[in-house]
């Protein structure tokens, strides 16, 4: 807003405000008067006494002006302000006042925290729309360049039929890509929080293991396992994502014929999961970036994932009410903890 078109419509506000107050007041003084009147009162007041009644009426009435016009009206105008940069998608607006009215205070610091958020999800949103379409991207080159390639008449029946494996397994990581996608956007507005059930924890991460069973086997891995008979009340559909996707990235980065150990300890008040693989381990920089979406540290593997497996995870810890750690080093491989409220 223009700054001299704030000073003066504020300056209108307040003289209109002065004008209302003190006709107010006059009449008051007057009805008084009237009343004395008719009382034979005002034969014995002198003058001065009246002078001194209107003034102190209209110094009453000028200070309650000004509070109105100086703690009230100002601050609404500042935030109307703001509320019209905000609806044009200025997110980088904030405002602040020195009024000592709690409730003003606490007006503005809540609108400069939805603004903030406003921004943060701004941010997010045209970042994730950026990175979903260089993901989809990539597979759908793909398809379009083997589908080209198969109006070739000349063909080999050999060459067409990898041209259409490659299009199958590009098809495939699109639809996991969306699969994932919908499930992580329904996981972060809690659309899949179902309700809490009690049930084994132990059994679950084992069946985990056993469907992924294929992938392991290939790369000739065995497991370490120590798990304590525990049962939590949690989201028995949402927590097997969590052990299937440490699983698989466990089983992911091992070299051919190592081990993973897997641990599950119960306390007194949670139960504690960590899982270990002897893998090329991570920097600083990675282990601090691993749970933004579609961010991959090793771009070796990036034809095996998409980058939303671990912020899956974490979404789906903090709705159990739990915390996920990582510890890692470059050579030495990467731990993985997640510990959750027994109920």
């Amino acid at each position: 807003m223009n700054r001299n078109h704030y000073s003066l419509r504020m300056k209108l506000y307040y003289w209109l405000i002065v004008f209302i107050v003190v006709f107010l007041s006059f009449l008051g003084v007057l009805s008084v008067m009237l009343f004395l009147e008719d009382q034979k009162i005002v034969e014995r007041l002198s003058v001065l006494t009246l002078v001194c009644l209107v003034t102190v009426s209209t110094v009453i009435c000028g200070y309650m002006s000004y509070f109105v016009g100086r703690r009230i009206l100002t601050p609404m105008v500042k935030l109307s302000a703001a509320s019209k940069e905000v609806a044009k998608g200025n997110y980088s607006i904030r405002i602040s006042d020195s009024s000592k009215m709690e409730e003003v205070q606490t007006t503005f610091r809540n609108f400069n925290a939805m603004v903030k958020q406003l921004d943060s999800i701004s941010t997010l949103s045209n970042d994730f729309v950026a990175n979903v379409s260089h993901e989809f991207k990539t597979p759908l080159t793909a398809v379009e360049g083997y589908a080209m390639l198969l109006q070739d008449p000349t063909l080999s029946e050999e060459d067409r039929q990898e041209y259409l494996e490659h299009i199958l397994i590009n098809t495939n990581r699109l639809t996991e890509l969306v699969g994932n996608i919908l499930l992580l956007s329904k996981i972060e507005n809690k659309g899949l929080a179902d309700a809490y059930t009690q049930f084994r924890l132990d059994e679950q991460i084992r069946q985990a293991v056993v469907l992924l069973q294929s992938q392991w086997m290939q790369k000739d891995l065995s497991f370490d396992a120590e798990l304590d008979e525990v049962s939590i009340r949690a989201s028995e559909g949402l927590l097997p994502h969590v052990w299937s996707n440490l699983l698989s990235n466990a089983i992911k980065f091992s070299p051919r014929g190592s081990h993973i150990e897997l641990r599950l300890l119960e306390q007194k008040e949670c139960v504690v999961f960590t899982i270990r693989d002897k893998g090329c381990g991570m920097s600083p920089e990675v282990q601090s970036r691993i749970f933004e979406k579609f961010y991959q540290g090793d771009p070796s593997h990036k034809g095996l994932g998409h980058g939303l497996g671990l912020p899956m995870v974490k979404r789906i810890v903090e709705l159990s009410e739990g915390v996920i750690e990582v510890e890692s080093q470059e050579g030495q491989g990467s731990l993985f903890r997640v510990i959750l409220p027994k109920s």
